[in-house]
C-alpha cells in the first residue's frame, strides 16, 4: 500500500498494492519517470516518482529452478 497527500488540498490518498503494480506497469510502458494521477477531491494532477512506487511493492520470491531435482532422479 502506498500513501501520499495531495500537495494542493492535502487530501490523503491511499493506493492498494494492485493499483501500485498497475501504475508501475503503465509508467514503465510509457518510459516515464513519474506516474501522474488526479486527486479525487480537487482533481489537480499529482506526480509520484516511479522509484517511490517501486519501493512500496512487495518483494517477489525468485522462481525455483528444478534442475537439481531432475539430476538427482536420473
Amino acid at each position: 500500500m502506498y500513501s501520499t497527500k495531495c500537495p494542493h488540498c492535502h487530501q490523503l490518498i491511499n493506493l492498494k498494492t494492485e493499483e501500485v503494480r498497475e501504475a508501475v506497469k503503465q509508467t514503465e510502458a510509457a518510459r516515464q519517470k513519474h506516474y501522474e494521477m488526479h486527486c479525487p477531491k480537487c482533481r489537480k494532477p499529482i506526480k509520484i516518482q516511479l522509484q517511490q512506487l517501486k519501493r512500496k511493492l512487495p518483494i517477489e520470491p525468485a522462481p525455483e529452478t528444478s534442475t537439481s531435482e531432475e539430476s538427482s532422479t536420473s
